[in-house]
Formats: C-alpha cells, structure tokens, sequence
C-alpha cells in the first residue's frame, strides 16, 4: 500500500462476496446465484478469482456494466456461496487547473466522438426531472463563495425556471471561458448540499451526491457518468460511488462529491480538493451503468435493480427478495 499525505493511492486488495439463503427460506432444489465482480476500470489493474465455493459457473466480461460471477447449483442442504477477488488499484488523480479549463474549449453537447456523447444524454437515473432548476440556480451562484451553497425553496425554484436547461447550456457555451470555473462551482455544490434542502426541490431526489454530480454536468452540456461499488475505510467495504467527467484538456478525470463533503465537514480542505480530480485507491467498482442487467440474465426481477452490491438468488419459480437471504462483504488491503 502506497500513501501520499494521507490518502491511498495504491494499494493490493482481496475482497470476498458471500452469499446464504435464510434457513427460513431456503429449500432444496436448484438455486442460481449472482455475486458481485469487480467491473473494468482505467485504474483497475484485474487480478484473478483466488477461491470459489462451490465452483463458479460462468464470470462477466470485464466490459458487463454490472459485472458478476454465477454458480448454478442442485442444493439439497443450505449452503453459502462466496468468491474471492485479488486486485491492484491505483487510480490516477489530476489537480485540474481551472485556467487551463477555461481556455480550452469543451468537447459540448453533440459534437464530441460518439464514445462523449453518449455520457451527455439528460435522461439519466430516472431523476433529470428537476435538473434544470437546480442548473438554473447553478448559473446565478456566487463563484467566489467558500460557504455551503443553499439549495433554492420550490418557490424559488420556480423563479430561476425563467431559464431553460438548453438556455442555459447555450449562455455557457457562448462564454466557453468559464467553462472550468462552472465544473469547480458545479462539485462545490454537489459536495456541500443537504440531501433534505435538494428533497425539497421534487419527489424523486438522487440517492447520492455524485449521481447528482453526474446529473448536473451533463445539464450544463459537460459530459460526465457514474461508477459504484464499495469504499473500504476502517477496513470495511462500505457502498459508495463518484463520478468520471470529461474536462478539456485532461480528458476523463475521477471526482468524488461525496468524499469531499465528508473531508469538508472534516475541516479537511486539502483532502476534499484531492477530490476535485482524484479518488483513493480504496475502491471495488462493481458496476459503471445504474440499472443495467446482469449476465446471464436472470428469469425474475432482481431484489436490487440499480446497483450490484450484495448479489441475487432465485429459485425456478421465484426470485429471492433481499430480506430472504444474507450477505457480506470482507476485504484484505496491503
């Protein structure tokens, strides 16, 4: 393990999934399990599967959005199912310079290579809804700010929707100079609001600040997507995830929302800018699209449709609910 002022920046990592069906629940017969894999990551060097109880069917390709590994299983006793993964992480962490963003132009909505302009779509998370207040209110904030920026009252946002989110793309691009301080001002509110003061805004609030991070890029014509898993801190994996934005002219860059406001409320300030183009080493992505399917598809509804943190069971009748079965998630770092 590598460590630069406090923060991981390489490290080896063994991570085992485990699965049981609660006894309650569980009866003999055959039984298809899905466990979490890590996805495909630029700074994921992929190990190896070390152990497997029982044997593994079938494992993802290291591209699967969701990426899993998948036993098929005549049970006539209960049994857990767990894998265990070995790893090299060592994410790279760019310290954007916001005057070199400003003047370089960004890629902009719909004239990007198309890999770019799939990550500028609006519709995503289910939750764009109410992006174009909150990208309104974005563009009347105070630049020089250092404080919490307070997310706006429905009456107030109602007020700022005088501006649509495709005016409001276009007055940034017309000003492409200050295209670095928008994304600086965008993670610092993402980074510094309170989950209730966004709920206000409309039903349906993201679940974290990093899709909303995500969301609001992509409102304002950056492009930006998503990535989740765990977070190992304390040496436990907790579910986390931060956002990849594509910042001219550093290309894709890390940032983590969430993290930051953690180091914020710290008093951390160093480390929560650290997070303004970088994540630590600590991660196991396993999954880069929220709601993507799983492979080989399943024949029920899954118990966790976003996410792929903890596994799926199904019976041949029925799919397994996430109060049926029990699961964890261990880890080793050095």
């Amino acid at each position: 393990m590598k460590e630069e002022n406090g923060i991981v920046r390489e490290a080896d990592i063994e991570c085992t999934f485990t699965l049981k069906i609660k006894e309650s629940c569980f009866k003999p017969g055959r039984v298809r399990v899905h466990l979490p894999a890590p996805v495909n990551a630029e700074w994921l060097y992929m190990g190896q599967v070390l152990t497997s109880a029982p044997a593994f069917r079938m494992i993802s390709i290291e591209d699967h959005p969701q990426r899993s590994t998948w036993f098929d299983e005549v049970l006539e006793e209960n049994r857990p199912f767990s894998v265990t993964y070995a790893f090299e992480s060592a994410p790279e962490a760019i310290v954007p310079d916001i005057g070199e963003i400003n003047r370089t132009s960004q890629p902009g909505r719909a004239i990007g290579p198309a890999l770019i302009r799939q990550y500028e779509e609006k519709n995503h998370c289910d939750c764009s809804s109410y992006t174009g207040p909150l990208a309104d209110k974005v563009t009347v904030m105070d630049l020089a700010s250092e404080t919490a920026i307070k997310v706006p009252s429905r009456e107030e946002a109602a007020r700022i929707l005088g501006l649509t989110r495709e005016e409001v793309a276009k007055f940034f691009g017309d000003r492409a100079e200050n295209t670095g301080d928008l994304i600086n001002l965008v993670f610092r509110f993402c980074a510094n609001h309170t989950a209730g003061s966004v709920a206000e805004l409309s039903d349906g609030a993201p679940e974290s600040r990093n899709i909303l991070l995500v969301m609001l890029m992509r409102a304002l014509g950056v492009p930006a997507r998503w990535q989740g898993g765990f977070r190992i801190k304390e040496g436990t994996a907790a579910p986390a995830d931060w956002a990849i934005v594509n910042v001219a002219p550093y290309g894709w860059i890390y940032m983590d929302a969430e993290a930051a406001h953690e180091a914020f409320e710290a008093g951390n300030r160093e480390l929560a800018e650290f997070y303004f183009g970088g994540i630590d080493a600590l991660r196991i992505p396993t999954a880069s699209k929220i709601g993507a399917g799983l492979y080989p598809a399943r024949d029920y509804k899954r118990s966790d449709e976003k996410y792929n943190l903890f596994g799926e069971v199904e019976f041949e009748e029925r799919g397994l609910g996430a109060d049926e079965f029990s699961t964890s998630v261990t880890v080793k770092v050095q």
